[in-house]
């Protein structure tokens, strides 16, 4: 199991750690910088050193007593006459020059030579003295960025954190929309994509209750019928018809049952996305059911839509067997491809078939729910299921009723 981890924390860490090497990086190129220019400017003191003595010997014809030093000292020659020693080696060239730890700088004017030098460890010991005070007066300033990006973190993550505690204290049961308007870019897919399994569980939970309640409704009256059939038979009142009558009441619970069963996964979406071939459907269907109806398949060897095939299959049992048991016969389907070759491609021009058969006068299509005519033998849900299965699938559903026949038209 992987520990828990705090995003918070996380953050704050390397945030830190990254303007630390970024603070380091600043310390060690201004030391870069400031050693070079320490350097330079040490150097030009010594020229300047060395360009001062040389002028008051010049001027004086002669220099006070000299006594080198720890950090500064100076050498002085005139036509090879040391006037005053130093603790480095002897110089052969002009100009500034590192001999025996000591930084001197040789000038040479006629018989007169100086040299002036300056201690390599004091040298450092200046640098390191400067480099000390830069830190210590940048560590105040790191220990303040240090505090201001963790406030910074703690800010920007709040309303992560709000989002989490109103969730964390949320009941179980509230399938309520989740609301997270002041969520950043990164984390609004968290709240959608909730609302989305949310919309999804409140639907089936939905087709559950509704299932529940349309088979206690409609069970009833056969669930009677069937037991009073059960009792005669018993008591051994029941006329030799007893038993097919009871079979038949079983035979039309189980057809009910496959209907709301049916109707329950249409309204619950529980559904695939395709795609399938049409032709091919449309035939296993007719063949399954065998159902008499006359295919036009407009000389198309296949069809493919984006439409899951046990969704498309249910849909078109449904609309042959209304067709098969409401109508009075000719029953046709028809496939029509959608636009020429060469025509200009549209939103409306993917395939059609159309579902016909020939009907009685006073025909008219029933699409509420377990809305039937008088003489139907049926449980009223096909057209339901037919329409909740369509809608899930994007398909357009239009019916017609004129010059003696129902049509129903499924647009792809």
């Amino acid at each position: 199991m992987t520990a828990p981890w705090s995003l918070r924390g996380r953050l704050v860490r390397r945030v830190v750690t990254g303007a630390c090497l970024a603070w380091l990086a600043g310390v060690a190129l201004a030391a870069t910088v400031i050693a070079h220019e320490m350097s330079e400017l040490m150097d030009d003191s010594l020229a300047g050193a060395a360009r001062l003595s040389l002028a008051l010997y010049q001027g004086a014809g002669q220099i006070g007593p000299v006594t080198p030093g720890d950090e500064v000292a100076i050498r002085l020659s005139d036509a090879g006459r040391l006037i005053a020693d130093a603790p480095w080696p002897a110089l052969t060239g002009d100009g500034g020059q590192d001999s025996g730890g000591w930084r001197v700088f040789r000038l040479t004017d006629g018989p007169v030579t100086v040299e002036v030098g300056q201690s390599g460890a004091w040298r450092r010991d200046e640098l390191v003295e400067t480099l000390g005070w830069l830190v210590a007066l940048m560590l105040p300033v790191l220990l303040a960025a240090l505090i201001a990006v963790r406030g910074a973190v703690a800010t920007a993550l709040r309303p992560a954190t709000g989002f989490a505690t109103a969730l964390r204290g949320r009941s179980a049961q509230d399938l309520s929309p989740v609301a997270a308007p002041d969520l950043p870019v990164e984390l609004a897919p968290i709240p959608q994509a909730l609302n989305g399994y949310l919309d999804i569980i409140c639907t089936r939970i939905d087709a559950e209750r509704q299932f529940a309640t349309n088979a206690a409704h409609e069970l009833r009256t056969p669930l009677a019928a069937a037991s009073a059939q059960a009792q005669l038979i018993a008591a051994g009142l029941a006329d030799p018809k007893a038993a097919g009558r009871l079979a038949g009441a079983l035979g039309r619970m189980g057809h009910l049952v496959e209907r709301l069963l049916q109707l329950s996964r249409a309204e619950a979406g529980m559904t695939g996305t395709g795609p399938c071939d049409l032709v091919r459907v449309v035939r296993l269907v007719m063949a399954e059911t065998g159902i008499a109806a006359i295919f036009d398949d407009g000389e198309q060897a296949r069809m493919p839509v984006a439409v899951d095939p046990d969704a498309l299959a249910m849909i078109l049992r449904n609309l042959l067997a209304n067709a098969a048991a409401h109508g009075t016969g000719d029953i046709r389907v028809v496939l029509d491809a959608g636009p020429d070759e060469g025509a200009v491609e549209g939103p409306d021009q993917g395939a059609v078939l159309r579902i016909s058969n020939a009907v009685g006068s006073g025909a008219a299509f029933r699409h509420a729910t377990f809305d039937k005519s008088a003489l139907s033998q049926g449980a009223g849900l096909g057209l339901s299921i037919v329409a909740q299965l369509a809608g899930a699938q994007g398909i357009a559903v239009d019916h017609v009723m004129a010059a003696g026949r129902a049509v129903v038209v499924l647009r792809f």
